[in-house]
């Protein structure tokens, strides 16, 4: 039977998947590679290290599954990365991530240049997370790398030119340089020449269900894979990550707590009034767009604090399983304790950098259960505010939120976000969006697939629905009120610890 491989660079692990011709997982795998932080701000990766280990998974791919036909070829991948090439195709540097924070000065100087010029091309304020302050620091601070450098590539687009030879990258990811205009989803040169950058150095543009190419004779035998084979273009892990959980239409919107939480919804067009609160990204097909929600205290905090009440600082899991069947018999509220949850700064829909974990209604009386259950709460309370800006944005709001991610498995938390929004909860069973999106797209490419929005959602596994109980909405709704006087309250007193004025 037909099958179509996905290629997932994920920021920790490349995963390999392989869907048959009824859109049916039949193989999943993930080998872990290592992230650098050669300097505070810097988060590096090394390509060659994603190129060994494609060679690790397709080599224990064969193993499990020798006979396995692969048809097709797909990608998805991280966003916002830079991998700089020379002529011959070599690497130059490592891969500068998105969470990298070094280019700081270069997004306020693009913001003087040609900020105006991105935000009406594209919807979005300049910043860290975007990949063009990351080429402007590097031929400010590296300039015979980029003198020698002549494209640069986002990191799944090049692992793909691993196996076809071919240097070329897809709107959806290159729109998160903050050079492709949004009408034409093609470089906007006033951008890239703006912001002082050379134009030919930026690569060919694809669409996601594009062929990039096909497997090289000297990829064939390195990777395992059959000679000649379409490779397609495929997308950024959101972008894929969207058409692997069926969001098309507007209404719809998943969130996933992982580390961080990410909240996307399918919009028409971008929201002047959201500009700097959430992010706007091309969708994989052509004419949709969504809106993203960038929360970065998602897992991260509830670790955090369960490691902090464990005794010895090491993180179980069955510590936070144990504090959550505890935390179910606290009121909404937590009996007072009330927490801002930015142990990394905020996300959506501050973006301040300062801001930091704060907790509210202590006293001797306090018990680790309440600090959990506050913990979610702050978290929840931060995510519903991304949730107001869909529901202002969207004609008819948000209908329904696909929640996924480890963070779905906290046995309190979906019913407590069902409880904060007001809206129905569908708990995903696919873990593995992003790679089943990059697959549904190759697959369309190829063929295989003739309609990418019914392929998705036939797939779609909906383990449990949750809808909201009405007292608790009333209650989390007069909560919401408070958190946001205590948000206003603590950031007085850290901007001026930070000698900066009052950001509200």
């Amino acid at each position: 039977m037909a099958s179509v491989l996905a290629l997932d660079l994920g920021s920790t692990q490349l995963k390999l998947l392989l869907l048959d011709g009824d859109a049916r997982v039949s193989y999943v795998d993930a080998v872990p590679y290592e992230t650098q932080a050669p300097r505070a701000g810097w988060i590096e990766q090394r390509p060659q290290d994603w190129t060994a280990a494609l060679a690790t998974g397709m080599r224990r791919l064969r193993e499990t599954l020798p006979q396995a036909e692969i048809d097709a070829v797909g990608f998805s991948g991280h966003m916002s990365g830079v991998v700089l090439l020379d002529a011959q195709g070599e690497v130059l540097r490592p891969c500068i991530t998105l969470s990298d924070t070094r280019s700081e000065a270069e997004s306020v100087w693009l913001r003087a240049q040609v900020g105006e010029l991105i935000r009406r091309e594209t919807g979005n304020p300049v910043n860290n997370a975007f990949s063009l302050p990351k080429l402007c620091w590097i031929k400010a601070h590296e300039p015979e790398l980029w003198a020698r450098a002549t494209v640069f590539l986002a990191p799944k687009d090049y692992l793909r030119a691993q196996l076809t030879g071919r240097l070329a990258t897809e709107t959806t990811d290159a729109y998160n340089t903050l050079c492709v205009s949004m009408r034409t989803r093609r470089w906007c040169e006033e951008i890239i020449r703006g912001a002082g950058l050379e134009a030919e150095k930026f690569p060919p543009l694809l669409e996601p269900t594009d062929c990039a190419g096909h497997v090289t004779p000297q990829a064939a035998r390195r990777f395992l894979l059959p000679q000649g084979v379409p490779v397609f273009a495929g997308g950024a892990d959101m972008a894929c990550g969207a058409v692997g959980m069926g969001l098309f239409e507007q209404g719809e919107s998943a969130l996933t707590l992982g580390t961080s939480a990410t909240f996307l919804a399918p919009v028409s067009q971008t929201d002047g009034d959201a500009w700097g609160q959430v992010t706007f990204h091309l969708h994989a097909l052509p004419g949709l767009l969504y809106a993203l929600g960038s929360h970065f205290n998602g897992g991260l905090a509830v670790n955090w604090l369960t490691r902090m009440l464990s005794g010895d600082g090491v993180l179980r899991y069955e510590e936070i399983a144990r504090l959550s069947q505890l935390a179910q018999q606290v009121p909404p509220g937590s009996n007072g304790v009330l927490t801002l949850p930015f142990l990394a700064g905020s996300g959506s829909p501050y973006f301040c950098a300062q801001d930091r974990q704060t907790v509210f209604g202590l006293s001797a009386a306090t018990r680790p259960e309440e600090l959990f259950r506050s913990e979610l709460e702050g978290i929840t309370l931060n995510l519903a505010q991304t949730k107001r800006l869909f529901d202002r944005m969207i004609p008819g709001g948000l209908a329904c939120v696909r929640l996924g991610g480890g963070g779905a498995k906290i046995g309190i938390w979906p019913q407590m976000i069902a409880d904060v929004f007001g809206t129905r909860i569908d708990l995903s069973q696919d873990v593995d969006a992003s790679a089943i999106g990059a697959a549904i797209l190759a697959g369309a490419g190829a063929g295989l697939y003739a309609d990418i929005r019914r392929t998705a959602r036939t797939g779609l596994s909906i383990g449990q629905t949750l809808l909201p109980q009405a007292q608790r909405h009333r209650q989390y709704a007069a909560l919401a009120a408070r958190y946001e006087a205590a948000y206003a309250l603590a950031g007085r007193l850290y901007a001026r610890q930070d000698g900066q004025e009052d950001r509200v």
